[in-house]
């Protein structure tokens, strides 16, 4: 548990090595598969030519790095860390569930809603992810995201604002909760500290925190 302290580096190292690009001592996803960058260890120095390399928006989550004159790190605020203690999960009902392609911009749209810029055009390849359509429009979401081999995190959790309350989020984790058991894996996930309905869902489903984590997005200075 202690690696996943810095969880963009242990997915990085361990279930997803062949999504891992380096740069100098940093490790990222490619830009269309996940805003992510990780360093070693938190505080680490990163100069400025290694930076100016990574473009677009990229987010770094719980090892913050030091970077030099004319970049920033913006706080964006704690992110709770959980991981699945419960039981076996049971098989839950599949009437209306659809396995999604991975590429579908359906996806990307409905993410942008929640938490728009970190569900990318090739996000969906990273694990398997799910749905609910209403009359052929995607509702609903939930998928798998960081492989950490043992480990791996529930993500893209997202009702579109005409249809909360309804129990799909619930659902959709519960699916993906129970193919990962199947496959040998514990869940986890990651959460806004702050978001106390979905950590009460969470909580509910049987998962507990693990720790609060940074999270900051890189910006150079204007």
């Amino acid at each position: 548990m202690e690696r996943l302290a810095n969880p963009v580096w242990a997915a990085l190292t361990s279930g997803q090595r062949h999504l891992a690009r380096e740069l100098g001592a940093m490790l990222h996803y490619e830009p269309d598969v996940a805003p992510f960058c990780a360093v070693p260890e938190d505080g680490m120095f990163v100069p400025e030519h290694d930076l100016a390399r990574l473009g677009g928006d990229v987010y770094f989550v719980g090892a913050i790095p030091a970077v030099p004159e004319g970049w920033q790190l913006n706080e964006l605020g704690g992110v709770l860390q959980m991981v699945y203690r419960g039981g076996p999960v049971a098989p839950p009902p599949g009437e209306g569930i659809a396995e999604l392609d991975a590429l579908d911009p359906a996806m990307q749209a409905l993410t942008a809603i929640a938490f728009p810029g970190y569900f990318r055009a090739r996000t969906g390849t990273m694990g398997r992810y799910l749905g609910i359509h209403d009359a052929g429009r995607l509702i609903a979401l939930c998928g798998e995201r960081m492989d950490f081999g043992t480990l791996r995190e529930v993500s893209a959790v997202c009702t579109h604002p005409g249809y909360t309350g309804r129990g799909h989020a619930r659902l959709l984790v519960q699916h993906i909760m129970h193919g990962m058991q199947r496959q040998g894996v514990t869940p986890m996930l990651h959460v806004g500290a702050r978001n106390g309905r979905a950590i009460a869902l969470y909580e509910a489903l049987g998962f507990e925190r693990n720790g609060v984590l940074r999270h900051a997005r890189l910006a150079a200075r204007p």
